[in-house]
């Protein structure tokens, strides 16, 4: 523990602080509040329905089967699901002088930027080498096992953000900016990426698909992953862990006697349930537009940027579940009056296949998620930062990773199921044809429309049920800060005299 840590929980007259005396304090020097930023609003920037892992990346332009791809993830699940207990145990036993969650940020840089450059060149390797599918598919599962390697033996590289600084009020207003400033220009890869495919499947541009992917590819990963390295470099820990590390038992039973990370996490589970196929593949195969969203999402654009204003408006007026509940509401009544004018007329019509049609339900649903979009974006991460503190306060310890484990480990089942549900209506039940070439019928199409939109209205309304249980309001968040800031402060007072007492023992 750093003598800063130490010296934020004492005043400075050596009494102990008053109720809450400190939650305005800001602790971050100006460099971490820079950095933090630049690296929390970059790393929202992608290609969109064309980064790594997405279905027009996977079938459309790595040329993998989806059946195939989705038994072959069966063992990377079971990997998976094996190294995390012992991961976790390590994480949250671990007490080093430079903090928990320090070494495994530093030790994860050498490792992840090698396999980040190679799953950026992948496409390249396969065509230069003329690989079919399967071959294909054994390369991608060789990175996705290394990769998940490196997940585990580094996995507290994250969750330094959850300790960065002990004062919610500051730890909200940074990621606020870093959400604004992702609303600038983090969109601006996608947006582009999907003009250029446009122009290349169109001939305009006479480049072949795979090159202008690891192109653009490329430079965004490289964006995007700077920051996070430099992070890790200025970045400090200042929510004092406790001294003695929580047996694995006490960790396991701390996460079960929460209360709001349960509710949290069932709605998440529910919501997670999305069987179907992803609306980029109705964009590019049925509407023939990449661009189809970031053309016709223009008019919300103002109304987003608006939404910063309103944030904070509904911060003072809201509790977390009411604003969670409120952007979740949006998203429903956008989705399902977009699915119900699309299916309107069936095959026979084809309105689903109309841009001008499907264009404008887009886009008034569009506006009206606009409204919320700021308050979306953030208040996700603080009901997942609120319910780590949660457990501080009432059981006297963090346990991150532990909590990471349990509320992931059914994810990762599920995620594997769904996958091979999704998989096979995607290939057998769409009749879906893989290949940045291939042609799909009036059927598939129809079909893909149904997939996209369908099926994911039915979680996206149950998940909502189980937040209406969610029992941190305004006055329990308030008297949580206030306490964990007494909780904290005492922490950091038996560090500090333990180190004392070290010191005087050696100079004896």
């Amino acid at each position: 523990m750093s003598n800063e840590t130490t010296n934020t929980a004492v005043a400075e007259n050596g009494e102990q602080l008053v109720h809450g005396a400190k939650l305005d304090r800001i602790y971050c020097t100006n460099k971490e509040r820079i950095v933090y930023t630049v690296k929390n609003s970059v790393a929202e920037m992608s290609l969109g329905n064309f980064s790594m892992g997405s279905d027009i990346y996977l079938y459309q332009i790595f040329g993998l089967k989806p059946l195939a791809l989705a038994k072959a993830r069966a063992g990377l699940t079971l990997f998976d699901m094996l190294n995390d207990p012992l991961s976790a145990v390590i994480v949250d036993r671990m007490r080093t002088r430079w903090g928990k969650f320090k070494p495994f940020q530093f030790g994860t840089i050498i490792p992840s930027t090698l396999l980040g450059m190679f799953n950026c060149f992948m496409p390249l390797i396969a065509l230069f080498f003329g690989m079919n599918a399967h071959e294909k598919l054994i390369m991608y599962m060789a990175s996705a096992y290394i990769g998940e390697t490196i997940g585990a033996l580094f996995s507290g590289s994250g969750y330094i953000d959850l300790v960065f600084t002990p004062n919610p009020q500051e730890r909200t207003s940074l990621l606020t900016a870093a959400k604004f400033l992702a609303d600038i220009y983090a969109k601006i890869p996608s947006q582009i990426a999907t003009v250029i495919f446009d122009l290349v499947d169109h001939g305009v541009i006479k480049m072949d698909l795979i090159k202008v992917y690891v192109i653009m590819n490329t430079a965004v990963w490289a964006i995007t992953t700077i920051p996070s390295f430099i992070w890790a470099f200025v970045s400090k820990e200042r929510v004092p862990q406790s001294i003695k590390p929580p047996k694995a038992s006490a960790s396991i039973l701390s996460v079960f006697k929460n209360k709001p990370l349960l509710i949290y996490t069932l709605s998440g589970a529910i919501d997670n349930i999305q069987i179907g196929t992803a609306e980029s593949l109705y964009f590019r195969n049925v509407l023939g537009l990449n661009s189809f969203g970031t053309v016709w999402g223009i008019p919300g654009g103002p109304i987003s940027y608006y939404s910063y204003v309103l944030a904070p408006k509904f911060r003072e007026r809201f509790s977390t579940k009411t604003l969670w509940l409120l952007q979740r509401f949006s998203i429903i009544i956008s989705e399902g009056a977009f699915f119900l004018v699309g299916l309107a007329g069936g095959m026979k019509y084809k309105l689903y296949a109309k841009v001008g049609v499907m264009g404008v339900m887009f886009m008034l649903g569009n506006c009206l998620e606009m409204v919320f979009y700021a308050t979306k974006k953030i208040v996700g991460t603080e009901i997942s930062y609120e319910v780590q503190d949660y457990c501080e306060w009432k059981n006297g310890f963090r346990v991150e990773a532990t909590t990471g484990l349990l509320t992931n480990y059914w994810g990762k089942v599920q995620g594997y199921l769904l996958n091979l549900i999704n998989a096979w209506i995607l290939e057998k039940w769409t009749g879906f044809e893989s290949g940045a070439l291939a042609v799909q019928s009036e059927k598939t199409k129809y079909r893909l429309f149904i997939m996209a939109y369908g099926p994911r209205l039915i979680p996206d309304i149950l998940c909502t049920l189980p937040m209406f249980f969610y029992n941190i309001d305004t006055k329990t968040r308030e008297r949580m800060y206030h306490e964990l800031q007494e909780i904290r402060m005492k922490k950091a007072a038996e560090v500090e005299k333990l180190a004392n007492d070290g010191n005087e023992q050696v100079s004896e």
